[in-house]
């Protein structure tokens, strides 16, 4: 039907259709009730047809729409994560290439670090609370380290000249007679003798305090994790089968700090400036060759309180060309100073030896 026509002729229209059916109905010999029911039956077909379209055209139209606002909302995020990237990328390159900007970045920041880091502390204070495991971690300085990390423009002058370690033995104050703080140098029986049986004491003295505030260890026997698992099985009488196990055990604490220090007193040519970070290492006597650990503080001293071990001082990387590698041998009671902005320690076993190593590091 053409869309361009009166009701009026709709009208006539739907009436002459009506009689038609009328007609139709009358020839198949139907009733006039038969005819209406089926007329009523026809409008609530239509209607219901009517309503399903219109259900698939509000449908069809809303698809669209929502599909369209997601593909907007996501082009905004991504078009954010963009310009905050890019903003950081550029900030970075300011700070680091253009010295004004650096310069005053580092003004204003450096006296917030403290605050900041103070509130943080208070902040983690309830979670320290509710998860006591997490006290492991909570004195650490760096819980992640940058392998990454080298100094720049580093001035080897400090190891060009050393081609052996001093030995400074004779000398009332070495520190006096140590040419600068790069110069690495010795001193035999500066310090006490402590044996692997001298721990175990102290242990069995000081368990409970140890296991709680400086119980973990590393070490190459897969089963030994704490200071409990490597006091229980007695290494003392019990050697491995190889005769090749390291330990390394690290103390953060102040109270098994203090227990360390007893074992290991401080000669009276260092000063009292010791961090402390403090380092324990127990080497049968083939234990193979490692890096020794890198502590806090760049001066770094060793105690040997028993058995023998090899010291290699290899130069850092960026000096290893300026810098020869030189190596000393450490008896018990003896004191051995380097810088390790300057010299990377290794610990190699010394031949012919049977008793087991125990060595003490600390930092200035």
């Amino acid at each position: 039907m053409p869309l361009n026509v009166s009701r009026e002729e709709v009208f006539t229209s739907y009436e002459h259709e009506v009689q038609k059916l009328r007609r139709l109905g009358k020839e198949l010999r139907l009733t006039d009730i038969d005819i209406d029911e089926i007329i009523h039956h026809s409008f609530h077909l239509l209607q219901g047809h009517h309503m399903k379209t219109e259900n698939v055209k509000s449908s069809s139209d809303k698809i669209p729409t929502k599909s369209v606002r997601s593909i907007y909302s996501f082009q905004l995020i991504v078009k954010i994560i963009v310009i905050v990237f890019l903003t950081l990328i550029v900030a970075c390159f300011f700070i680091t290439y253009h010295k004004p900007t650096y310069n005053l970045v580092v003004r204003n920041v450096q006296e917030l670090i403290y605050p900041i880091m103070k509130c943080l502390r208070r902040i983690t204070l309830p979670v320290v609370r509710a998860l006591p495991s997490v006290t492991v971690w909570y004195d650490e300085m760096c819980l992640i380290e940058n392998p990454y990390f080298r100094a720049t423009d580093l001035n080897c002058w400090a190891c060009e000249g050393v081609r052996s370690v001093l030995d400074l033995s004779e000398m009332h104050n070495p520190r006096d007679f140590q040419p600068h703080t790069g110069f690495p140098y010795i001193v035999k029986g500066a310090t006490a003798e402590v044996s692997y049986g001298t721990l175990e004491q102290m242990y069995e003295s000081n368990r409970h305090l140890i296991d709680r505030d400086a119980y973990r260890i590393s070490s190459t026997v897969p089963e030994w994790k704490s200071v409990a698992d490597l006091m229980q099985y007695s290494l003392g009488k019990n050697p491995t089968t190889n005769q090749d196990a390291h330990i390394e055990w690290r103390v953060n604490r102040l109270e098994p700090a203090r227990l360390l220090r007893q074992l290991f007193p401080r000669p009276s040519f260092i000063p009292n400036t010791v961090n402390m970070e403090r380092f324990i290492l127990i080497d049968e006597p083939k234990a193979p060759q490692y890096k020794l650990p890198f502590p806090e503080g760049y001066r770094v001293f060793i105690m040997q309180g028993s058995g023998q071990r090899l010291l290699i001082l290899e130069p850092v990387e960026g000096c290893n060309i300026n810098c020869t590698r030189v190596s000393v041998l450490l008896k018990p009671s003896d004191f051995l100073y380097y810088n390790s902005w300057f010299y990377r320690p290794k610990s190699t076993p010394v031949a012919n030896s049977t008793t087991i190593s125990v060595s003490y590091i600390g930092s200035l």
